[in-house]
Protein backbone atom coordinates (compact mmCIF):
# COMPACT_ATOMS: atom_id res chain seq x y z
CA UNK A 1 0.00 0.00 0.00
CA UNK A 2 1.23 3.49 -0.72
CA UNK A 3 -1.50 5.69 0.72
CA UNK A 4 -2.94 6.15 4.17
CA UNK A 5 -6.24 4.33 4.69
CA UNK A 6 -9.44 6.30 4.95
CA UNK A 7 -10.67 6.79 8.53
CA UNK A 8 -13.60 4.46 7.90
CA UNK A 9 -11.20 1.61 7.12
CA UNK A 10 -8.71 2.09 9.94
CA UNK A 11 -8.21 -0.97 12.15
CA UNK A 12 -9.23 -0.14 15.73
CA UNK A 13 -9.10 -2.37 18.80
CA UNK A 14 -8.65 -2.56 22.56
CA UNK A 15 -6.15 -4.98 24.08
CA UNK A 16 -7.23 -5.90 27.61
CA UNK A 17 -4.99 -7.78 30.05
CA UNK A 18 -5.11 -8.64 33.73
CA UNK A 19 -3.00 -6.27 35.82
CA UNK A 20 -2.05 -8.60 38.67
CA UNK A 21 -1.41 -11.80 36.67
CA UNK A 22 2.18 -12.21 35.50
CA UNK A 23 2.60 -12.98 31.79
CA UNK A 24 -1.17 -12.94 31.20
CA UNK A 25 -1.89 -12.93 27.47
CA UNK A 26 -4.04 -9.95 26.44
CA UNK A 27 -7.39 -10.42 24.75
CA UNK A 28 -7.89 -8.16 21.72
CA UNK A 29 -11.35 -6.76 20.98
CA UNK A 30 -12.08 -5.18 17.62
CA UNK A 31 -13.85 -1.80 17.69
CA UNK A 32 -16.11 -2.22 14.68
CA UNK A 33 -18.95 0.23 15.31
CA UNK A 34 -19.40 3.81 16.43
CA UNK A 35 -20.04 2.78 20.05
CA UNK A 36 -18.44 0.02 22.16
CA UNK A 37 -19.60 -0.37 25.77
CA UNK A 38 -17.36 -1.91 28.43
CA UNK A 39 -18.42 -3.26 31.81
CA UNK A 40 -19.92 -6.19 33.70
CA UNK A 41 -23.37 -6.10 32.13
CA UNK A 42 -24.48 -8.94 29.87
CA UNK A 43 -25.33 -6.58 27.03
CA UNK A 44 -21.94 -4.81 27.04
CA UNK A 45 -19.86 -5.29 23.93
CA UNK A 46 -16.86 -6.10 26.17
CA UNK A 47 -17.76 -8.00 29.35
CA UNK A 48 -15.28 -8.17 32.22
CA UNK A 49 -15.69 -10.03 35.50
CA UNK A 50 -14.18 -8.72 38.74
CA UNK A 51 -15.68 -7.03 41.84
CA UNK A 52 -13.91 -3.77 40.97
CA UNK A 53 -15.36 -3.79 37.44
CA UNK A 54 -19.01 -4.29 38.41
CA UNK A 55 -19.78 -0.57 38.89
CA UNK A 56 -18.05 0.44 35.67
CA UNK A 57 -19.77 1.46 32.49
CA UNK A 58 -17.20 2.87 30.06
CA UNK A 59 -17.84 3.64 26.41
CA UNK A 60 -15.55 4.05 23.42
CA UNK A 61 -17.26 6.22 20.84
CA UNK A 62 -16.07 7.28 17.39
CA UNK A 63 -16.62 10.89 16.39
CA UNK A 64 -14.97 12.96 13.70
CA UNK A 65 -13.00 9.91 12.52
CA UNK A 66 -11.40 9.40 15.95
CA UNK A 67 -12.21 7.36 19.05
CA UNK A 68 -13.00 8.88 22.43
CA UNK A 69 -13.34 7.29 25.84
CA UNK A 70 -16.48 8.33 27.74
CA UNK A 71 -16.44 8.04 31.55
CA UNK A 72 -19.26 8.89 33.97
CA UNK A 73 -17.39 11.03 36.52
CA UNK A 74 -20.38 11.26 38.84
CA UNK A 75 -20.47 7.47 39.03
CA UNK A 76 -16.72 7.33 39.64
CA UNK A 77 -17.09 9.88 42.46
CA UNK A 78 -19.70 7.69 44.15
CA UNK A 79 -17.14 4.89 44.26
CA UNK A 80 -14.39 7.27 45.50
CA UNK A 81 -12.37 6.77 42.35
CA UNK A 82 -10.56 9.95 41.32
CA UNK A 83 -8.51 8.31 38.56
CA UNK A 84 -10.25 10.28 35.84
CA UNK A 85 -10.23 13.71 37.46
CA UNK A 86 -6.72 14.51 36.26
CA UNK A 87 -7.13 16.77 33.21
CA UNK A 88 -5.32 15.77 30.01
CA UNK A 89 -4.86 17.88 26.89
CA UNK A 90 -7.81 17.33 24.56
CA UNK A 91 -10.26 16.41 27.32
CA UNK A 92 -13.78 17.79 27.23
CA UNK A 93 -16.77 17.36 29.54
CA UNK A 94 -20.51 17.04 29.12
CA UNK A 95 -23.27 17.88 31.58
CA UNK A 96 -26.87 16.83 30.79
CA UNK A 97 -28.07 20.30 31.88
CA UNK A 98 -25.41 22.57 30.44
CA UNK A 99 -23.91 20.66 27.54
CA UNK A 100 -20.24 20.58 26.59
CA UNK A 101 -17.53 22.56 28.38
CA UNK A 102 -13.73 22.55 28.55
CA UNK A 103 -12.72 22.39 32.22
CA UNK A 104 -14.20 21.38 35.56
CA UNK A 105 -14.37 23.96 38.32
CA UNK A 106 -12.22 23.79 41.47
CA UNK A 107 -14.70 21.34 43.02
CA UNK A 108 -14.37 19.00 40.01
CA UNK A 109 -18.01 19.79 39.08
CA UNK A 110 -19.67 21.35 36.09
CA UNK A 111 -18.90 25.10 36.40
CA UNK A 112 -22.57 25.95 35.78
CA UNK A 113 -24.08 23.54 38.32
CA UNK A 114 -24.70 24.90 41.81
CA UNK A 115 -24.48 21.45 43.44
CA UNK A 116 -23.46 17.92 42.57
CA UNK A 117 -26.30 15.99 41.00
CA UNK A 118 -26.92 13.79 38.00
CA UNK A 119 -24.35 12.69 35.46
CA UNK A 120 -21.11 14.34 34.44
CA UNK A 121 -19.16 12.78 31.59
CA UNK A 122 -15.51 12.96 30.60
CA UNK A 123 -14.83 12.73 26.84
CA UNK A 124 -11.15 11.82 26.28
CA UNK A 125 -9.62 11.41 22.78
CA UNK A 126 -7.69 8.17 22.36
CA UNK A 127 -4.35 7.90 20.57
CA UNK A 128 -2.58 4.66 19.57
CA UNK A 129 -0.80 3.24 22.61
CA UNK A 130 -2.97 5.04 25.19
CA UNK A 131 -3.71 2.83 28.22
CA UNK A 132 -6.32 3.06 30.95
CA UNK A 133 -7.36 0.87 33.88
CA UNK A 134 -10.79 -0.73 34.17
CA UNK A 135 -11.31 -1.26 37.86
CA UNK A 136 -8.27 -2.62 39.68
CA UNK A 137 -8.07 -5.85 37.66
CA UNK A 138 -7.73 -4.90 33.99
CA UNK A 139 -5.71 -2.54 31.83
CA UNK A 140 -6.80 -1.65 28.29
CA UNK A 141 -4.53 -0.40 25.51
CA UNK A 142 -5.97 1.38 22.49
CA UNK A 143 -4.75 0.23 19.05
CA UNK A 144 -5.21 2.01 15.76
CA UNK A 145 -3.35 1.47 12.51
CA UNK A 146 -3.60 5.18 11.73
CA UNK A 147 -1.04 7.08 13.83
CA UNK A 148 -2.69 10.49 13.80
CA UNK A 149 -2.69 13.39 16.23
CA UNK A 150 -6.07 14.19 17.73
CA UNK A 151 -7.12 17.76 18.32
CA UNK A 152 -9.81 19.44 20.37
CA UNK A 153 -11.77 19.97 17.16
CA UNK A 154 -12.29 16.20 16.93
CA UNK A 155 -14.06 16.09 20.31
CA UNK A 156 -17.79 15.30 20.00
CA UNK A 157 -20.31 17.85 21.22
CA UNK A 158 -23.29 16.33 23.03
CA UNK A 159 -23.27 12.53 23.46
CA UNK A 160 -26.52 10.71 22.80
CA UNK A 161 -28.49 10.26 26.03
CA UNK A 162 -29.26 6.60 25.35
CA UNK A 163 -25.54 5.87 25.71
CA UNK A 164 -25.76 6.67 29.40
CA UNK A 165 -28.38 4.16 30.49
CA UNK A 166 -26.88 1.84 33.08
CA UNK A 167 -27.71 -1.83 32.35
CA UNK A 168 -28.11 -4.68 34.82
CA UNK A 169 -24.84 -6.22 36.02
CA UNK A 170 -23.80 -9.85 35.92
CA UNK A 171 -20.40 -11.51 35.99
CA UNK A 172 -18.70 -13.46 33.22
CA UNK A 173 -15.02 -14.50 33.30
CA UNK A 174 -12.97 -13.93 30.18
CA UNK A 175 -9.34 -14.10 31.25
CA UNK A 176 -6.59 -16.65 30.64
CA UNK A 177 -5.11 -18.78 33.43
CA UNK A 178 -1.90 -17.86 35.19
CA UNK A 179 1.18 -19.16 33.40
CA UNK A 180 3.72 -21.28 35.30
CA UNK A 181 7.10 -20.17 36.60
CA UNK A 182 10.18 -20.65 34.40
CA UNK A 183 11.58 -24.14 35.10
CA UNK A 184 15.24 -25.15 35.25
CA UNK A 185 16.28 -27.76 32.65
CA UNK A 186 19.31 -28.88 30.70
CA UNK A 187 19.70 -27.56 27.17
CA UNK A 188 17.90 -30.00 24.81
CA UNK A 189 21.00 -30.55 22.68
CA UNK A 190 20.41 -34.30 22.51
CA UNK A 191 17.08 -34.00 20.66
CA UNK A 192 17.73 -34.45 16.95
CA UNK A 193 14.30 -32.98 16.12
CA UNK A 194 15.42 -29.55 17.33
CA UNK A 195 17.46 -27.02 15.39
CA UNK A 196 19.42 -24.52 17.51
CA UNK A 197 19.61 -20.82 16.63
CA UNK A 198 22.07 -18.74 18.63
CA UNK A 199 24.15 -16.11 16.87
CA UNK A 200 27.00 -14.91 19.06
CA UNK A 201 25.49 -11.46 19.71
CA UNK A 202 21.99 -12.72 20.63
CA UNK A 203 20.99 -12.94 24.33
CA UNK A 204 19.55 -16.49 24.38
CA UNK A 205 19.31 -19.59 22.17
CA UNK A 206 16.15 -20.70 20.38
CA UNK A 207 15.44 -24.38 19.72
CA UNK A 208 12.89 -24.96 16.93
CA UNK A 209 11.24 -28.33 16.39
CA UNK A 210 11.17 -29.48 12.79
CA UNK A 211 7.34 -29.66 12.91
CA UNK A 212 7.31 -25.89 13.53
CA UNK A 213 9.50 -25.22 10.49
CA UNK A 214 7.25 -27.44 8.35
CA UNK A 215 4.06 -25.83 9.71
CA UNK A 216 5.09 -22.22 9.12
CA UNK A 217 6.49 -23.11 5.69
CA UNK A 218 3.31 -24.81 4.60
CA UNK A 219 1.14 -21.99 5.94
CA UNK A 220 3.27 -19.34 4.22
CA UNK A 221 3.53 -21.11 0.86
CA UNK A 222 -0.20 -21.73 0.66
CA UNK A 223 -0.63 -17.94 0.60
CA UNK A 224 1.89 -16.34 -1.75
CA UNK A 225 -0.27 -13.28 -2.44
CA UNK A 226 -1.50 -12.30 1.03
CA UNK A 227 -0.20 -12.11 4.57
CA UNK A 228 -0.93 -14.85 7.09
CA UNK A 229 0.25 -15.49 10.62
CA UNK A 230 -0.24 -17.14 13.96
CA UNK A 231 1.34 -17.74 17.34
CA UNK A 232 4.32 -19.85 18.40
CA UNK A 233 3.89 -22.18 21.36
CA UNK A 234 6.58 -23.82 23.42
CA UNK A 235 8.63 -23.74 26.58
CA UNK A 236 10.69 -21.11 28.35
CA UNK A 237 13.44 -22.56 30.55
CA UNK A 238 16.68 -21.76 32.32
CA UNK A 239 19.75 -23.94 32.31
CA UNK A 240 21.67 -24.90 35.46
CA UNK A 241 23.61 -21.63 35.26
CA UNK A 242 20.42 -19.54 35.12
CA UNK A 243 20.66 -18.70 31.41
CA UNK A 244 17.35 -18.54 29.57
CA UNK A 245 16.46 -20.50 26.44
CA UNK A 246 13.26 -20.97 24.40
CA UNK A 247 11.92 -24.07 22.64
CA UNK A 248 9.33 -23.78 19.83
CA UNK A 249 7.23 -26.94 19.83
CA UNK A 250 3.95 -26.07 18.08
CA UNK A 251 2.20 -23.37 16.07
CA UNK A 252 -1.40 -22.19 15.92
CA UNK A 253 -2.68 -20.55 12.76
CA UNK A 254 -4.69 -17.37 13.17
CA UNK A 255 -8.07 -18.15 11.69
CA UNK A 256 -10.85 -15.66 10.97
CA UNK A 257 -8.31 -13.02 9.97
CA UNK A 258 -8.69 -10.17 7.50
CA UNK A 259 -5.99 -10.88 4.93
CA UNK A 260 -4.70 -8.87 1.98
CA UNK A 261 -1.33 -8.64 0.26
CA UNK A 262 -0.16 -5.83 2.54
CA UNK A 263 -2.28 -6.22 5.65
CA UNK A 264 -3.13 -8.84 8.27
CA UNK A 265 -5.56 -8.36 11.15
CA UNK A 266 -5.89 -10.87 13.98
CA UNK A 267 -9.50 -10.32 14.98
CA UNK A 268 -11.08 -10.84 18.37
CA UNK A 269 -12.44 -14.14 17.05
CA UNK A 270 -8.91 -15.13 15.95
CA UNK A 271 -7.51 -14.57 19.44
CA UNK A 272 -10.34 -16.41 21.16
CA UNK A 273 -9.86 -19.40 18.85
CA UNK A 274 -6.10 -19.53 19.46
CA UNK A 275 -6.44 -19.18 23.24
CA UNK A 276 -9.18 -21.82 23.36
CA UNK A 277 -7.13 -24.24 21.26
CA UNK A 278 -4.02 -23.69 23.35
CA UNK A 279 -5.87 -24.30 26.60
CA UNK A 280 -7.59 -27.43 25.22
CA UNK A 281 -4.67 -29.04 23.35
CA UNK A 282 -1.48 -27.54 24.78
CA UNK A 283 -2.27 -26.39 28.33
CA UNK A 284 1.37 -26.76 29.40
CA UNK A 285 2.73 -24.55 26.59
CA UNK A 286 3.28 -20.80 26.62
CA UNK A 287 2.81 -18.31 23.82
CA UNK A 288 6.51 -17.74 23.14
CA UNK A 289 6.07 -15.48 20.13
CA UNK A 290 4.25 -14.88 16.87
CA UNK A 291 4.89 -15.26 13.18
CA UNK A 292 3.60 -13.57 10.06
CA UNK A 293 4.53 -13.34 6.41
CA UNK A 294 5.79 -10.58 4.14
CA UNK A 295 5.13 -12.12 0.72
CA UNK A 296 7.61 -10.41 -1.58
CA UNK A 297 8.34 -7.60 0.90
CA UNK A 298 11.56 -8.99 2.41
CA UNK A 299 12.20 -9.73 6.09
CA UNK A 300 12.01 -6.82 8.52
CA UNK A 301 9.76 -5.36 11.21
CA UNK A 302 7.82 -2.31 10.13
CA UNK A 303 6.60 0.43 12.45
CA UNK A 304 3.28 -1.39 12.91
CA UNK A 305 5.01 -4.72 13.54
CA UNK A 306 7.13 -3.04 16.22
CA UNK A 307 4.06 -1.53 17.85
CA UNK A 308 2.38 -4.95 17.97
CA UNK A 309 5.45 -6.71 19.37
CA UNK A 310 6.13 -3.99 21.96
CA UNK A 311 2.54 -4.08 23.23
CA UNK A 312 1.53 -7.75 22.99
CA UNK A 313 4.77 -9.74 23.05
CA UNK A 314 6.83 -7.75 25.52
CA UNK A 315 8.17 -10.58 27.66
CA UNK A 316 11.98 -10.83 27.21
CA UNK A 317 11.62 -14.37 25.82
CA UNK A 318 8.91 -13.64 23.24
CA UNK A 319 10.06 -13.68 19.62
CA UNK A 320 8.84 -12.30 16.29
CA UNK A 321 9.34 -14.56 13.26
CA UNK A 322 8.94 -12.96 9.81
CA UNK A 323 8.70 -15.12 6.68
CA UNK A 324 9.02 -14.21 3.02
CA UNK A 325 7.75 -17.28 1.12
CA UNK A 326 8.71 -15.81 -2.25
CA UNK A 327 12.42 -16.12 -1.41
CA UNK A 328 12.12 -19.15 0.92
CA UNK A 329 13.63 -17.28 3.87
CA UNK A 330 12.64 -16.45 7.44
CA UNK A 331 14.26 -14.55 10.30
CA UNK A 332 13.94 -14.07 14.05
CA UNK A 333 13.71 -10.79 15.95
CA UNK A 334 14.28 -10.91 19.71
CA UNK A 335 14.42 -8.61 22.71
CA UNK A 336 17.91 -7.45 23.60
CA UNK A 337 18.61 -4.97 26.42
CA UNK A 338 14.93 -3.85 26.38
CA UNK A 339 15.07 -3.20 22.64
CA UNK A 340 14.25 -5.31 19.62
CA UNK A 341 17.27 -6.58 17.71
CA UNK A 342 17.84 -4.71 14.43
CA UNK A 343 14.27 -4.43 13.05
CA UNK A 344 15.46 -3.68 9.52
CA UNK A 345 17.16 -7.05 8.94
CA UNK A 346 17.23 -10.37 10.80
CA UNK A 347 20.36 -11.89 12.29
CA UNK A 348 21.25 -15.13 10.48
CA UNK A 349 18.07 -15.72 8.43
CA UNK A 350 17.36 -19.35 7.59
CA UNK A 351 15.94 -21.28 4.65
CA UNK A 352 12.40 -22.61 4.89
CA UNK A 353 11.84 -26.38 4.98
CA UNK A 354 11.45 -28.41 1.80
CA UNK A 355 7.84 -29.57 1.63
CA UNK A 356 8.38 -32.67 -0.52
CA UNK A 357 7.09 -35.65 1.38
CA UNK A 358 5.14 -33.49 3.84
CA UNK A 359 3.02 -36.43 5.01
CA UNK A 360 6.14 -38.33 6.14
CA UNK A 361 8.80 -35.63 6.39
CA UNK A 362 12.47 -36.61 6.42
CA UNK A 363 14.95 -35.07 8.85
CA UNK A 364 15.27 -31.35 8.18
CA UNK A 365 18.58 -29.58 7.66
CA UNK A 366 18.20 -25.80 8.00
CA UNK A 367 20.84 -23.82 6.15
CA UNK A 368 21.88 -20.38 7.32
CA UNK A 369 22.30 -17.83 4.57
CA UNK A 370 23.15 -14.20 4.18
CA UNK A 371 20.22 -11.89 3.63
CA UNK A 372 20.23 -8.27 2.51
CA UNK A 373 17.82 -5.82 4.16
CA UNK A 374 14.94 -4.53 2.10
CA UNK A 375 15.58 -1.39 0.02
CA UNK A 376 14.72 1.81 1.85
CA UNK A 377 11.83 2.67 -0.48
CA UNK A 378 10.29 -0.80 0.02
CA UNK A 379 10.47 -0.44 3.79
CA UNK A 380 8.73 2.94 3.78
CA UNK A 381 6.01 1.67 1.49
CA UNK A 382 5.60 -1.49 3.60
CA UNK A 383 5.22 0.45 6.86
CA UNK A 384 1.99 2.14 5.79
CA UNK A 385 -0.14 -0.93 5.29
CA UNK A 386 1.46 -3.94 6.84
CA UNK A 387 0.42 -6.66 9.20
CA UNK A 388 -0.57 -6.52 12.82
CA UNK A 389 -2.00 -8.53 15.71
CA UNK A 390 -5.43 -7.58 17.62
Amino acid sequence: MTSEPAPGHVYRALSIAQIQVANAAPVVYDLTGETTEIGAAENNAIILSHPSVAPYHLTVRQAGGHDHLLVDLAERRRYRDRTWHQYRSGDAYWCPRHGRFKRLDNRAWCPECKRRRGSLWLMRPLKPGDSFDIGSAFRATYISQEHSTLSDAATPTTPALEMFERPARIARPIVSPVEPEIPVRDLPTDDSNLWRWQPAEMPFPIFMHQRVNFAITQHAKENHDREVGGVLLGDVCRDRDGRMFVVFTHTLKAEFTDETRGHLTFTHKSWLKMHTTREAQFPDKRIVGWYHTHPGWSIFLSEWDLFIHQNFFKQPWQVALVIDPQVDRAGFFVWQANRISNPQAPVEPFRLAELDGWATPPRVRIKLTGFAPAPADSQVERTIGNSGVS
